[in-house]
């Protein structure tokens, strides 16, 4: 579930720090660039595992959303795939046309093999700071190593919990 429109759209810079920090001790690297590319405002980039937050933004929630956004990829990364349970997908869809339309609008942008990741990403971008971080510890915490090296973050057991899926607590 989302939360109010104004707890999700007004993060302060000591939150887009904290996120920083999250993804800096994980291994990521955060850089802030001028991108050339009309429209990108930021990007993840799994080989580099670095996140690029464009110099687009004009004010704290734009660069929460982007970062967010991108952290959530990350998140995708650790994971090995999709964070959330498939019968999630229609409500956060439902979620997103009511608080950011354009976000879902989008979507029929990406090829639709991406169109799931990036459902993720805009979701999670809309919850609150707080959760985020919460999701972040919980797909790449302490101790997660990257699919990509030969392990996965998690089991394919999911727990539904706001919209989310989770494994069970004393899963890995």
């Amino acid at each position: 579930m989302l939360a109010s429109s104004a707890q999700a759209r007004d993060p302060t810079w000591q939150a887009i720090d904290q996120l920083r920090l999250l993804l800096s001790r994980s291994g990521v690297q955060v850089l802030q660039r001028d991108c050339g590319e009309r429209g990108l405002q930021g990007l993840y980039h799994h080989r580099s595992d670095t996140i690029v937050v464009c110099r687009v933004h004009t004010n704290p929630a734009a660069v929460w959303n982007t970062l967010a956004h991108e952290a959530t990829h990350r998140m995708q990364a650790c994971r090995g795939g999709s964070l959330t349970d498939p019968r999630y997908h229609q409500g956060m869809a439902r979620a997103l046309a009511s608080r950011a339309p354009a976000d879902l609008s989008s979507l029929r942008l990406y090829p639709p093999r991406e169109r799931l990741s990036e459902l993720e990403a805009r979701y999670t971008a809309q919850l609150p700071p707080t959760q985020v971080f919460q999701l972040f510890e919980r797909y790449c915490g302490s101790g997660r190593r990257l699919a990509s090296e030969g392990r996965l973050a998690r089991s394919a057991l999911h727990r539904p919990t706001s919209g989310l899926a989770f494994p069970p607590p004393n899963q890995p």
